[in-house]
This record gives structure tokens, C-alpha cells and sequence, in this order.
């Protein structure tokens, strides 16, 4: 019951404004599709309506990892409940865009002259890896934003910030040092058969996710 009162309160507090703009994004790409369909000729390139609903998977861990996490703490709520009831809502989350990305393709997008990541990363072999493959990966991503996010007010997300940016910055105009950057892409995205691929990103969701006990514990 405590973890689902801490994903409770990430659920409907302070997040709204994470809400607010895949809302926009998620209207914006209805009408893309509107004016692909009507009025092919304005348009090109345009991505699945579903698609932009990644972006609550970008700023919900954000605004929990930051803002909730310091207004939890103020009315006493212990850090290993909200690190915990924190999981629910990644989970919630990702599995509710995966769902509803993989019922648009299926439904709708392959009538649609549309972009949907699910095709475009290939998962689309079945209704199966089109939801658990998504699931996985969008999992992954929020729990890699939510370690760092909650890692900034200390010297060692700094360093994070740092070290990633270096390896962006200097692996992948390196060829060989690029190709290290692709196998890790498609270790989390292209893995096949897709049971690899999830159990990949499912078994790095658990090792990132623990790793915020350390920070935890260090955390003032």
C-alpha cells in the first residue's frame, strides 16, 4: 500500500506538466496524420501519433527523480518506499505507450502512410514482440533518466554527464570506437530474437535501478 501511495502521488502531483506537453506532442501528431492523408502533398516523413507519447517516458521520470522525490521526502516518506514506488510507475508507464503504440500499428498505422518506431526498430514481427520489446526498452530509458536525474545534485552525476558526453563526442566519430556504440544499440533496440533483446534491457532496468540504493544512501 505505500508503494502505491508514493506511485499515486507521482501519478497525479507536479507531473502534469509532463501530461500537459505529450498531450501537445500527441495532438500535433494527429494532425500530421490528418494533413499525410488529406493533403499528402504538404507532408512527408510523418511519425505514428503513438510514437510521441515517448515523450512522458522523457519527463516523468524527470520531474519524479527531482521534484517529487524532494516533496515525498518532506512529509516523511522513507527513501527505499519512494525508490519502489517509483518502479510502479515506470512500469505503469511503459507499458501502457507500449500497448497503445502496438494497437495503433497493428490497427491503424499499417493503413496510415505513417512512421511507427515499432516497425521502424523491428518489432513489428508479432503483437507479442511489438508490446514486450517496447515495453522493455522504454523501461530501460526511463529508469537510465531516472538514475541520472537523481544523480545531479551530486558530484558523481556530474561526472556521469561528463563521461557521456564524452563517449558520444569521441566514439562515434571513431570508426572502430563507433562500432562499439552500434553493438550496444542494438544489444537494447535491433537484439534478435526479440526474447534477447527484452531480457537485455529488463536485466540492465533491474542493474540501473539498483544502483540508486548507493545514491540513496549517500543522498542528503
Amino acid at each position: 500500500k505505500k508503494y502505491a501511495a508514493v506511485a499515486g502521488v507521482n501519478f497525479r502531483c507536479t507531473t502534469w506538466v509532463a501530461y500537459l506537453i505529450t498531450g501537445i506532442c500527441f495532438l500535433a501528431g494527429v494532425s500530421n496524420v490528418i494533413i499525410a492523408v488529406y493533403a499528402p502533398e504538404l507532408s512527408s516523413g510523418v511519425v505514428a501519433p503513438s510514437n510521441y507519447l515517448y515523450v512522458l517516458c522523457i519527463l516523468m521520470p524527470v520531474f519524479i527523480a527531482s521534484v517529487n522525490y524532494v516533496k515525498l521526502m518532506n512529509i516523511g516518506v522513507k527513501k527505499k518506499v519512494f525508490l519502489w514506488g517509483s518502479a510502479i510507475n515506470y512500469i505503469v508507464i511503459s507499458a501502457l505507450v507500449s500497448l497503445l503504440s502496438a494497437a495503433e500499428y497493428f490497427l491503424l498505422d499499417v493503413r496510415l502512410p505513417v512512421h511507427n518506431l515499432v516497425h521502424v526498430f523491428g518489432w513489428s514481427a508479432n503483437v507479442f514482440s511489438a508490446f514486450f520489446c517496447c515495453f522493455a526498452f522504454l523501461l530501460l530509458f526511463q529508469v537510465v533518466v531516472h538514475t541520472l536525474t537523481f544523480m545531479q545534485t551530486k558530484w558523481y552525476g556530474w561526472a556521469a554527464d561528463v563521461l557521456i558526453a564524452a563517449i558520444i563526442s569521441v566514439f562515434t566519430p571513431i570508426p572502430v570506437l563507433r562500432q562499439v556504440e552500434v553493438f550496444v544499440f542494438k544489444l537494447i533496440i535491433f537484439a534478435k530474437p526479440a526474447i534477447v533483446q527484452i531480457a537485455i534491457c529488463l536485466a540492465l532496468s533491474v542493474l540501473f535501478y539498483l544502483t540508486n540504493l548507493f545514491y540513496l544512501k549517500k543522498r542528503t
